[in-house]
C-alpha cells in the first residue's frame, strides 16, 4: 500500500466572529460556498465563504442550539436545540421553513439521510428517532439506550444508524426494522461523537476519556485506538479521502491522525478554551473549527493525498496503531485481520 510522501501543515486562513456564546457545531454546505454554525446563544449563523465572509443570523430556537446540518442537496439546514425542537431553514434570507417538537428533552444531534428524505435525531430522553424531512412526520424510534444519547449518524448507504450514549455504549441499528444490530461497550468513559468512514465499513467514536476508537462495522472488531487528548473528544471528522481523522477536544487542541500510517501527524492550537466543532469541507481542501472562544476558524488543509486502486480505499484492520504517542509503548501484533492489542 502506498504511503504519503510528505505532509504540509494546515494553515489558518480566516477567523470569523459573530456568535455571542460557545459554538457547538459546524457544517459545510455541499456546494462549499456556505458554512453553518450553531451556538449556545440560541442562534444559527450562516457564513458566506465566497469572499465577503458576511453572515446571516437564524433565530427561532428558545434555548441553546446543539447541532446543525445541511441536507445533501444543500437546499435546507436542520438545527437541534435544548428547547426539544428541530427547526428547518432555507440557507438564504428566506430563513425558517418549519419546526417540530422532536423529543421530550434536549435534542443533541440532527442529520439528514443520504437521499435527503429523512432526518435522524438523538436526545437526552435516551431515544433516537427517524422523521420524514418533507412534512416532518414521525417514522420510527430506536429504543435501547439507558442514558442520554449524545450523537446519532447514518451510514453513507442509508442502511445503518450508529448512536453513542452516556450509558457507555455505542449501538448499531437497522434503519428498516429498528432492531439493534450490535452494541459496543466502553469500559471507561462514554462516546460524545460518531463519524462514519467514507467506505461505510468503519465508525469512529470520540470518548469522554480523550480516546478515539475505530470499529469495523462488519466484524465489530476494534481496529484502531488512539489516546491523544488530555480531555474529552468533542467532535471527530473523516477527511473525504478516508485517510485522516480530525479531532476536537475540551483540552483546547485539535489533532490530525494519519489512519494509514497509524499515528498522529499534527496538533493544532487555534482556539482559547475547548474546541467543540470540527468539520471538513466536502472536497477536503479546507476545514472549520469552533469552540468556547466564540470564534470560527477556517483552515487550509494542505494534506498530501494518496491514490488507491480499490473502492474500499483502506484496510484499517491490517494496521498497527499505538495506544499513545509514547515511544515506550509496546505493540504486540495479533493474528492478521484482527485489531492490534496494546500491552
Amino acid at each position: 500500500m502506498a504511503s504519503a510522501i510528505s505532509f504540509l501543515e494546515p494553515t489558518l486562513e480566516k477567523q470569523l466572529k459573530g456568535h455571542r456564546n460557545s459554538i457547538t457545531a459546524a457544517f459545510y454546505n455541499p456546494n462549499e460556498q456556505q458554512l453553518a454554525t450553531s451556538s449556545l446563544d440560541n442562534c444559527v449563523l450562516l457564513w458566506d465563504l465566497r469572499g465577503s465572509m458576511r453572515s446571516y443570523k437564524f433565530q427561532g430556537h428558545n434555548e441553546a442550539v446543539i447541532d446543525v446540518s445541511f441536507s445533501p442537496s444543500g437546499k435546507y439546514m436542520a438545527s437541534a436545540s435544548r428547547d426539544k425542537t428541530v427547526r428547518l431553514w432555507v440557507p438564504s434570507i428566506i430563513g425558517s421553513t418549519g419546526v417540530f417538537k422532536a423529543h421530550s428533552q434536549t435534542v443533541r444531534s440532527v442529520q439528514f439521510s443520504p437521499d435527503g428524505t429523512k432526518i435522524i435525531t438523538a436526545s437526552d430522553d435516551k431515544i433516537v428517532k427517524l422523521w420524514s424531512s418533507h412534512k416532518h412526520k414521525f417514522i420510527a424510534s430506536f429504543v435501547g439506550h439507558t442514558n442520554w444519547v449524545r450523537c446519532a449518524r447514518i451510514s453513507n448507504d442509508g442502511s445503518i444508524i450508529a448512536s453513542c450514549s452516556d450509558d457507555k455504549t455505542t449501538k448499531l441499528w437497522n434503519l428498516e426494522n429498528g432492531e439493534c444490530i450490535h452494541t459496543f461497550k466502553n469500559q471507561k468513559g462514554y462516546g460524545l461523537n460518531i463519524a462514519w468512514h467514507p467506505s461505510g465499513c468503519y465508525i469512529a467514536i470520540g470518548t469522554s476519556e480523550g480516546n478515539i476508537k475505530l470499529f469495523d462495522t462488519r466484524t465489530y472488531n476494534l481496529v484502531q485506538y488512539y489516546k491523544v487528548h488530555d480531555d474529552a473528544v468533542t467532535k471527530i471528522a473523516f477527511h473525504p479521502s478516508g485517510s485522516y481523522i480530525l479531532t476536537a477536544s475540551k483540552d483546547g487542541k485539535m489533532k490530525i491522525l494519519d489512519l494509514l500510517e497509524g499515528h498522529q501527524v499534527f496538533t493544532l492550537c487555534g482556539h482559547n478554551g475547548a474546541v467543540n466543532a470540527v468539520n471538513f469541507s466536502p472536497s477536503g481542501d479546507t476545514f472549520a473549527s469552533a469552540g468556547d472562544d466564540k470564534l470560527v476558524c477556517v483552515w487550509k488543509t494542505h494534506f498530501t493525498e494518496m491514490s488507491y486502486d480499490t473502492k474500499e480505499n483502506m484496510q484499517l484492520n491490517q494496521m498497527t496503531v499505538p495506544k499513545s504517542t509514547s515511544q515506550t509503548t509496546k505493540i504486540r501484533s495479533q493474528i492478521k485481520g484482527k485489531h492490534q492489542v496494546v500491552k
